[in-house]
């Protein structure tokens, strides 16, 4: 689990609820710099969530287990609709608070070491699949989760293909194809004095994320896609 001096996002969400501190979390990474995450946003409303979580919202049934929850916002919006929901993050300041608002299954836990139950819903959003860190990774993953998931159960997660960050003014992609994957960012987080080691998080295109799931026995569904290559979709065992 993060260690509070590891964990700036875990700090912005903790100050911000606790003590109304609405600072950024600072984000760097390989490829952008000097962006800001305001952490106001990671305690948004089912109103003020984007259409794709409204959709993923719409689709969840029965169990629901929430992975990488944060401050809680799917949970919370899923608990008070009636569901049976288990929140998991790896920050302990952000379970503290997940429990503070009222959230009453919350583990600090990652989904590797998770205790093995079964959902009907799994949930990995705004961009959760990215914990695998490199292509490499999501075969593995895919093996992984299938003791989580019920009979007739399903997996709903959200991604990006960034291709677009490498387009240019006549529309073609300048992506080295001899490099490492172009969705492999490096991630660099800091907020306030509190400053991360820098760690590998995967933004994935379509096709492949297919390719590896089926590969591992799952069905994959396209239940959304919005015109900047974000994309939502549904995963069932075979």
């Amino acid at each position: 689990m993060i260690k509070k001096e590891q964990d700036p996002m875990g700090q912005a969400i903790y100050n911000y609820f606790y003590h109304k501190d609405e600072t950024s979390v600072n984000v760097n990474t390989n490829i952008t710099e000097g962006e800001e995450f305001p952490v106001t946003y990671l305690f948004r409303s089912y109103e003020e969530m984007p259409l794709l979580e409204n959709k993923a919202m719409s689709l969840v049934r029965g169990t629901v287990l929430d992975v990488g929850a944060g401050a809680g916002a799917h949970s919370i919006y899923l608990q008070d609709k009636g569901f049976d929901i288990t929140s998991i993050d790896v920050s302990n300041l952000s379970c503290r608070v997940m429990k503070s608002r009222g959230l009453t299954k919350v583990s600090c836990s990652d989904i590797w070491t998770f205790e093995t139950q079964v959902f009907d819903t799994v949930l990995f959003m705004m961009n959760g699949i990215g914990l695998v860190k490199t292509l490499e990774g999501l075969e593995t993953f895919f093996e992984h989760i299938k003791k989580y998931v019920a009979p007739n159960g399903q997996v709903l997660l959200d991604s990006s293909d960034l291709k677009y960050m490498f387009e240019d003014e006549e529309g073609g992609f300048w992506i080295d194809l001899n490099d490492r994957y172009y969705g492999e960012l490096e991630y660099k987080l800091s907020y306030k004095d509190c400053v991360a080691d820098p760690f590998l998080w995967l933004f994935v295109d379509l096709d492949k994320l297919r390719s590896a799931a089926e590969l591992c026995g799952w069905s994959v569904e396209l239940v959304f896609e919005d015109d900047h290559f974000l994309y939502l979709v549904k995963l069932t065992l075979v």
